[in-house]
């Protein structure tokens, strides 16, 4: 997705990311984007640090997680990022 960066290659099933913001700091946006998921409560991700950056992350783990789940996820991500954004 546009603005957003990968994490290293991931390990088992946990996958980061990080979004870029065009203004501020990436770390503190981060942050309040982990928080703004986490308040939806229907999605559960959680946060790292990478080399000092704040990173997200989603651990797949169960079975039971289904593609309408990580698509729903993406577009919480980008609904989420323009509201912090301001636009």
């Amino acid at each position: 997705m546009e603005g957003f960066e990968a994490g290293p290659y991931p390990n088992l099933s946990v996958v980061t990311y990080r979004y870029l913001p065009r203004d501020g700091d990436a770390n503190a946006f981060n942050k309040r984007l982990l928080e703004s998921i986490l308040e939806d409560g229907k999605i559960f991700i959680s946060s790292t640090m990478i080399d000092g950056n704040y990173t997200l992350r989603l651990a797949v783990l169960v079975f039971r997680t289904h593609l309408e789940t990580i698509d729903y996820l993406l577009a919480l991500l980008q609904q989420k990022v323009l509201e912090l954004e301001g636009g």
